[in-house]
């Protein structure tokens, strides 16, 4: 069965983003277009993105700084650089600011269609290995076995970094870069105590007490699966 996406794509050229636009939609996938990384803050409505098709020659921000920005935000979302740069140098540094896959244009559109397929099992892996009783998490409702709890904005933004994170684990200054805060003393204070809170509510809606864990000199770690939707 096929696996439908929501997928945002980021790319100037007006001609190649319907192109792309209008093949992925075809395809059966959820498709936004954008001309530069600009608009995505004015698009409130895009949640939940699965995967980005990014170009890295944009106006404004430039694509590996959005890759950046999004994988340090979204660290499990599906970033799929598109380019006309096609030397080595270039494709290392495109993964090592946050690809999954580069691809050097003119793409076709059977190879990118290929890509997204390879992403899509990847995350349906993941979510198979979710515990039935995971924690739900669908915008600000927390849902749980035991209770639906409320959470604040920041705190729906740091449990999705969360569990999204590789093994749950976020290092402080990517929660301070998360939450627009410089890394001092005055931030770790606030965050032990932002934690607290968060831990309380993840044990009221159903976790086990020690659902999120202090490293010490490093960051926190969520150990419940939360499933964000």
């Amino acid at each position: 069965m096929a696996t439908h996406l929501n997928i945002v794509v980021v790319e100037d050229n007006d001609d190649l983003r319907s192109l792309l636009c209008a093949g992925l939609q075809n395809a059966g996938h959820r498709v936004t277009g954008l001309s530069c990384a600009e608009e995505l803050e004015d698009q409130s409505g895009v949640d939940h993105v699965d995967a980005f098709l990014i170009d890295i020659n944009l106006p404004g921000e430039d694509g590996l700084s959005l890759a950046r920005r999004v994988r340090r935000t979204h660290p499990l979302v599906g970033i799929i650089i598109l380019s006309a740069r096609s030397a080595l140098d270039d494709k290392l540094k495109g993964y090592d600011d946050g690809a999954d896959i580069y691809l050097t244009k003119p793409v076709a559109l059977p190879e990118l269609f290929a890509a997204l397929r390879s992403f899509a099992r990847r995350r349906s892996a993941t979510l198979s290995h979710m515990a039935s009783d995971a924690l739900t998490l669908n915008k600000l409702d927390l849902q749980g076995p035991l209770a639906a709890v409320k959470l604040t904005t920041q705190e729906a933004l740091v449990l999705t970094a969360m569990a999204r994170a590789p093994a749950g684990r976020l290092e402080t200054w990517q929660l301070a870069d998360l939450l627009g805060s410089d890394v001092d003393e005055a931030f770790k204070a606030s965050l032990a105590v932002r934690m607290v809170r968060l831990r309380k509510k993840l044990t009221d809606a159903g976790a086990q007490d020690a659902c999120i864990e202090s490293l010490r000199n490093i960051g926190y770690q969520l150990t419940t699966p939360v499933a964000v939707v």
